[in-house]
């Protein structure tokens, strides 16, 4: 089919207002569009990511471009139509309503981003900037609409540079088709199909077919065969950036997985704790190789992503703080990684040398990233993670600094526990028991163990990951909940404990390696509502009789409980 010139646009213009011209709608420019219905037109092919030849721009102003299709047998007149642009999951985006132009009976426009005077020879109606940039990552949506009528929405996404996203050519374009991401393809690099250098797509043609890619299977240099799916062992997440400072959290998010195994990667999905994945679709094989580190990030454009030197995935977003990023392939996880705070501008890297999945489940094996990259966040994008320290045992990360360093285990007489509450009246026992703890030397809680007669196995801070300091004559709080039931809601638990405290005569330790460190014993029927306390000498008393205030998430309020949780006790000497 020969395509339409701007000449020969005009032209046709001119004799439809002449009336020497059969239209499905008005002649003039200002007009509203009328008579068209679902399915007129289609939405058949994109151009959202110019490859700009060695030496050339690489800007894609001008050079962006989408086809629209006619399926009637009537040649219709497409003055009021409105073109719509936006995100696939958004509802509203910039719009442009068309100007008085013609498309043939089972024939083609070419909209682009360029002022009509200055359109290429591919491009039959410019619409310059109404549409704002055609997205080059995460997609975008197309919307044709006539009089309030939709007739026509369509998603492009998997763009690649210099390859338009083609409709499947093997049947004319279809407005339901184009519904499925299954009938897309990237234009393949036929000669016949380059219609400007390095740049490949059929404006204003028929498409090409896209090939029928069998599940399991993918195209290698032309040749369908199976792919080689990862299985758990095969893929390592090695480094997480969930908090970039260069760049936006949107666009320079980024995870780094390291190959295990010659795999490909073909259908792989990233996903957060739970939700729906960010999966590799592509009908060519996505090779990786044993030994080589890959970065999936939330943008492929460097000018978003901080710098990031490569990107060969997307990512879905990640938190800041208690996150989780999981590989799948299907309902396999290959791999997860979790972090309870990370530092802004940081990365959170598994260190050098570890390279099984089971090896980032240890949070003394991760620390932060310290080589600067791209706009100036510290992280090894893409390859081999620094050394975070030799042997990570009886190490922390000091957040202060970014660093492991030793744990400063408390030895006996530097913790002494300083008042509990066995009997909360507020609350029920089992939500609002806690003690306190007060440090008599700057010590790591790190490893910290409690219980009754023998101290538990499982510690109330966990015994590697981010040091938990207790500086001299500091307070830490331990509850039966994290919920701050009962107390104080400005207070931070610093951990939880399983075992009751008992409310008549009993005691529990507190201890470090095995070892005890102090206990509080208690030979007397606790006082319902008011906690056990020591004053500055040792001596013992309840809260009740020191007349100490009550307390209940922060506000004293009668037949509350009474205790000091978190500061010094109150009054400090017992009567």
């Amino acid at each position: 089919m020969r395509r339409l010139a701007w000449s020969d646009l005009r032209l046709l213009t001119a004799v439809a207002a002449a009336g020497g011209l059969a239209a499905c709608g008005p002649s003039d420019d200002t007009a509203d569009c009328t008579g068209l219905v679902a399915g007129t037109l289609v939405v058949s092919e994109v151009q959202a990511d110019f490859d700009a030849p060695s030496g050339s721009s690489g800007a894609d102003t001008g050079h962006e471009w989408f086809e629209i299709y006619n399926a009637s047998t009537s040649p219709v007149e497409l003055a009021g139509v409105q073109v719509e642009h936006m995100r696939p999951s958004e509802t509203v985006g910039k719009t442009h309503t068309l100007r008085a132009v013609t498309i043939p009976a089972n024939g083609y426009l070419v909209l682009g981003n360029v002022v009509p005077e200055a359109a290429p020879a591919h491009v039959d109606y410019g619409y310059g900037a109404d549409l704002g940039d055609l997205y080059n990552a995460d997609g975008g949506k197309l919307k044709l609409s006539c009089g309030g009528v939709v007739i026509d929405e369509a998603i492009y996404d998997g763009v690649e540079p210099g390859h338009t996203r083609t409709l499947d050519g093997k049947q004319a374009p279809d407005y339901q088709t184009n519904d499925s991401q299954a009938a897309w393809c990237n234009a393949a690099e036929d000669p016949a199909a380059e219609y400007e250098p390095t740049n490949f797509g059929t404006p204003g043609a028929p498409n090409q077919e896209c090939m029928n890619v069998v599940p399991g299977q993918c195209d290698d240099g032309g040749s369908m065969r199976a792919t080689v799916p990862p299985a758990p062992g095969d893929l390592t997440i090695t480094e997480v950036m969930p908090d970039p400072a260069a760049a936006a959290d949107a666009t320079a998010e980024w995870i780094e997985v390291r190959v295990n195994r010659d795999v490909d990667l073909n259908d792989l999905g990233v996903a957060g704790a739970s939700g729906t994945p960010v999966v590799l679709s592509s009908q060519t094989c996505v090779r990786a190789t044993a030994g080589t580190y890959l970065v999936f990030a939330r943008s492929t454009d460097m000018a978003m992503n901080g710098g990031l030197p490569r990107v060969d995935g997307g990512v879905v977003s990640l938190t800041n703080t208690n996150g989780t990023v999981r590989l799948l392939m299907g309902a396999t996880e290959l791999d997860a990684m979790t972090w309870t705070s990370v530092r802004a501008g940081k990365s959170l890297q598994l260190s050098a040398g570890l390279t099984a999945p089971a090896d980032n489940d240890v949070p003394a094996n991760l620390c932060d990233g310290n080589a600067a990259y791209g706009a100036g966040d510290q992280g090894t994008p893409g390859a081999a993670n620094r050394d975070c320290g030799g042997s990570m045992a009886g190490m922390c990360l000091d957040t202060g600094t970014g660093s492991m360093r030793p744990i400063v285990k408390p030895t006996a007489g530097q913790l002494v526990i300083d008042e509990w509450m066995p009997d909360p009246n507020h609350v029920s026992d089992a939500t609002g028991e806690w003690f306190e703890v007060k440090a008599l030397a700057d010590v790591d809680l790190n490893g910290l163990q409690a219980g009754t007669t023998t101290l538990g196995a499982a510690p109330l801070v966990p015994a590697a990951g981010n040091c938990v300091r207790l500086a001299t004559g500091g307070y830490a709080v331990f509850a039966r909940t994290a919920m701050n039931n009962g107390l104080p809601s400005t207070l931070t638990v610093a951990g939880t404990f399983t075992f009751g405290l008992t409310n008549g005569a009993s005691s529990f330790q507190i201890g470090i390696d095995g070892a005890n460190l102090a206990t509080a014993t208690w030979a007397a029927t606790s006082a319902v509502g008011a906690s056990w306390m020591l004053d500055t000498d040792g001596t013992q008393c309840t809260a009740a009789a020191a007349n100490v205030a009550t307390y209940a998430n922060g506000a004293v309020t009668p037949g509350t409980d009474r205790g000091t949780p978190g500061l010094i006790n109150s009054p400090p000497e017992c009567p």
